[in-house]
């Protein structure tokens, strides 16, 4: 597997900054030094907005991508935001990308009193603040659609969150704050590797600023091909470097073209997030779904749930995971109707699941799980169990949400349309279809997202059947929250309880078996420790279930001539992982900076899967 470079153990060790505040401004600990001064907005404009000649950028460059070292509270990322929205309403303008990278994070409460010196920055500070909530280190992706900008938050150390970088043109950078502490009390900041990696992240003629004058600086910035000039500094400092890339040895975009079309090949959860995602990002989107209406396959079941099981360990997989799930948590939030903040329960464990609940105890992360007694639990649930509730997440009514999803400006859905092939025409991509005529429209790009409509592409791909059994009749158990063991019991929904699930790897057909449903009631019954009723009817859904032979989902391109994407496999975690993996793919095709690592990236490419 691909290494996940990271200074952290696993993706929820948390480090703050280490600060004393002096007149009510933030002091480092660690670097004995402040984090700006009085003036800072002014020392902003003229250290970083100035020698990146932003404020004329702004107004010319459809795409533009800022890069940051220092994070710090937030300071140069508020102001540029401020001059940003100052000027995007001169011109058409398009969405910033602005990709930062800090060692430790801020608290909301740091930010506000930090903000709370600067009147002019307040507006858009309170609104990012309504936008920030770090769960998890690493990498986080901040949409501001008020702003038209997309923040990229990296919690790292400098020289590790760039070699995660590394790889994708997408991730090239226009204009750099280089921000660190004095280089003296910060060496790693501002080693030859990390200049190094600045140089090979940055895109053609890209261009920096930086308050240092320092010589060893200046040597490795033209070392790895910056031209640099030394110029005088802010107020009373006596000089500061500026300049600009004058050779680049960045790979060559796949595809660079400004609002393009793309079409998506089903419309269930991994397709609406895709679509969502696009149409986020300024597309055109054309869905294509072979049923009579939007969701009508796996993704239709009546209920369903996010599935927090998390890793403690420092792997792609547990930084997918977890950056995935917190992802989805707030995307779903902006529909209310259709997602219940509930949080989730775990109980009933085994020994796999006993060892599991020791590792989230352990990560002291008391804003994310919580311990629940067993007469807490028998009194709440009525389980004879403790209970490990995850306080984010909950759960859902996937075809409601998938179509509100789909329920965006710049989306169009065709239903009845069999996907059959792609071709090419004029450069661009047409689809064919089994049962309608030819599309009309040509795409710059396409995504499959039809679950087993994968298999043409990825052979190997595993398909099973997955069912539900629904009770009609009341109750002893029934939670206002997900409940999971070695199955799981949904909150009542229409007078259903809702039970799963079945996981079978053989099977004939579709059609749901009422055997199967019993059997899994009465596996419900054991995994809990109680007893169901079930005189009444007994309501059941079986649906496809697609994994890949590792395990891991897949996301990425799958034709080495054509601009077609694949996002499937994603198992039983498929509400969970869609979110964010769609983002990954529509920034690759809008030339925007990825959401997740380049070793998450090459985890999941269904290139793995294809000779």
């Amino acid at each position: 597997m691909p290494i996940h470079h990271s200074l952290f153990n696993n993706p929820f060790e948390v480090k703050g900054q280490d600060i004393n505040w002096v007149e009510g401004l933030p002091h480092s600990r660690d670097y004995d030094d402040r984090f700006f001064q009085a003036d800072a907005v002014q020392e902003i404009k003229n250290v970083f907005i100035e020698p990146n000649n932003l404020e004329n950028r702004f107004k010319a460059d459809k795409k533009l991508t800022i890069g940051e070292l220092g994070f710090g509270f937030g300071l140069n990322f508020l102001v540029t935001a401020m001059m940003w929205c100052n000027r995007k309403n001169e011109s058409n303008m398009g969405t910033l990308d602005y990709l930062s990278v800090d060692e430790a994070l801020p608290s909301k409460e740091e930010i506000f009193q930090v903000i709370k010196h600067f009147p002019e920055l307040q507006e858009v500070g309170g609104y990012f603040l309504s936008k920030y909530l770090p769960m998890h280190n690493d990498m986080h992706r901040i949409d501001l659609p008020k702003l038209n900008i997309r923040l990229t938050l990296i919690q790292n150390n400098v020289e590790l969150a760039l070699k995660n970088l590394l790889g994708f043109s997408n991730n090239l950078i226009d204009a750099w704050y280089l921000d660190g502490f004095d280089p003296s009390k910060n060496q790693g900041m501002w080693s030859s590797n990390v200049i190094q990696l600045i140089g090979m992240l940055s895109a053609n003629e890209a261009t920096f600023g930086t308050f240092t004058s320092a010589g060893f600086v200046k040597r490795h910035l033209q070392k790895f091909g910056f031209e640099v000039i030394k110029v005088k500094g802010f107020a009373n400092k006596r000089h500061k470097l500026v300049g600009k890339k004058t050779s680049s040895q960045g790979i060559t975009n796949n595809l660079n073209i400004a609002n393009p079309r793309i079409a998506i090949i089903g419309s269930g959860i991994a397709g609406s997030t895709c679509a969502f995602s696009a149409a986020a990002h300024g597309m055109q989107v054309d869905v294509f779904e072979y049923g009579s209406q939007a969701a009508c396959g796996t993704s239709s079941n009546p209920v369903a749930a996010l599935y927090p099981r998390f890793s403690a360990s420092n792997s792609p997989y547990a930084h997918l995971i977890a950056q995935s799930y917190f992802y989805a948590d707030k995307l779903y939030g902006n529909f209310p109707s259709e997602y219940k903040r509930s949080g989730l329960m775990f109980s009933h464990f085994n020994h796999y699941q006993e060892e599991w609940l020791k590792s989230m105890l352990a990560l002291n992360r008391d804003d994310i799980f919580q311990l629940i007694d067993q007469d807490a639990m028998h009194q709440e649930f009525g389980l004879n169990s403790k209970g490990l509730k995850v306080l984010q997440g909950g759960y859902l009514f996937p075809q409601a949400l998938c179509r509100e999803l789909l329920n965006q400006k710049n989306i169009n859905v065709y239903t009845d349309h069999c996907f059959k092939e792609v071709s090419d025409k004029d450069s661009k991509l047409q689809l064919h279809f089994s049962n309608q005529r030819t599309s009309i429209n040509t795409y710059d790009a396409v995504i499959i997202a039809s679950g087993a409509g994968l298999l043409p592409y990825i052979p190997t791909l595993k398909i099973s059947k997955g069912q539900l059994a629904g009770l009609t009749e009341p109750q002893m158990i029934e939670p206002m929250m997900p409940v999971n063991s070695e199955g799981y019991i949904l909150p009542k929904v229409n007078g259903v309880t809702w039970v799963g699930s079945t996981h079978d790897k053989e099977f004939l057909d579709l059609e749901a078996s009422e055997d199967s449903a019993r059997d899994l009631i009465i596996r419900t019954e054991k995994n809990f420790n109680i007893k169901l009723q079930t005189q009444g009817s007994i309501m059941t859904e079986a649906r496809l279930r697609v994994g890949s032979k590792d395990l891991l989902p897949i996301a990425g391109r799958i034709s080495t001539t054509q601009n077609i994407y694949a996002l499937g496999a994603l198992g039983s975690r498929g509400f969970s992982l869609a979110p964010l993996l769609s983002e990954y793919l529509i920034s690759q095709i809008n030339n925007a900076p990825n959401p997740i690592s380049t070793a998450i990236a090459l985890s999941v490419d269904p290139k793995r899967f294809i000779n």
